[in-house]
């Protein structure tokens, strides 16, 4: 009974029930400024990035559930600036960005397409309601032509520091840098790196903030 009284009230107090604040505009989100370092990695040719996700991401709203509940849940008083798919999808781009060019169509067959998939963008909350994470996951499949070179499942959870809407914001933006960063690195693995005329691979591409990436 008292794990179900914290699992109520938990609802409640995240579903906003909007008591006392009938037409409050919801407050709204987005993945903040994309300030962190990104791994040292070799340059690489371009590739095309196509970019899904599944209908429940395709709007603004801020998703959350109590541990592995089959009903997800959305704050009634805050929603994110674009549907995460948008956000999400630009965040890869600006990240994969640092290794080498990410283009939105192929130029040719030749062109390498990494196809994504975003299926979970939410915040997961303790059946006590005493701590929360943001979960990610993603289903990237990189082809050359029409075959299938590889493909990744890649999962990410982060802590949230408060639990709400603003420490689920803050979790999920780790993990969407984390998991572009396993993105770009299971992408240098599997992709030719960049040479120069003289046959050498060319260095890490270094930050555009001013941070060097290893010699």
């Amino acid at each position: 009974m008292k794990m179900r009284s914290a699992i109520l009230i938990l609802t409640l107090a995240l579903a906003g029930c909007g008591i006392g604040r009938v037409g409050e505009p919801p407050k709204v989100f987005d993945l903040g400024l994309d300030a962190r370092p990104v791994p040292a990695l070799p340059a690489r040719e371009a590739v095309a990035l196509t970019f899904q996700a599944v209908p429940a991401l395709s709007d603004t709203s801020m998703i959350w559930r109590v541990g592995d509940s089959a009903a997800p849940k959305s704050y009634a008083t805050y929603r994110w600036a674009s549907s995460p798919s948008e956000l999400v999808r630009q965040r890869i781009t600006d990240r994969l960005s640092r290794q080498g060019p990410v283009l939105n169509d192929r130029v040719s067959l030749q062109t390498p397409q990494l196809q994504v998939s975003l299926t979970q963008f939410e915040q997961v909350f303790a059946e006590d309601g005493q701590s929360s994470q943001g979960l990610i996951v993603l289903q990237a499949v990189l082809l050359n032509g029409r075959a299938v070179v590889d493909q990744k499942r890649i999962m990410v959870q982060a802590p949230a520091p408060t639990q709400d809407a603003a420490g689920g914001v803050a979790a999920l933006r780790q993990a969407s840098d984390e998991a572009a960063d396993q993105l770009a690195q299971w992408l240098a693995a599997v992709t030719s790196p960049v040479s120069d005329t003289r046959g050498a691979v060319t260095s890490p591409v270094s930050d555009t903030r001013g941070r060097r990436s290893s010699p």
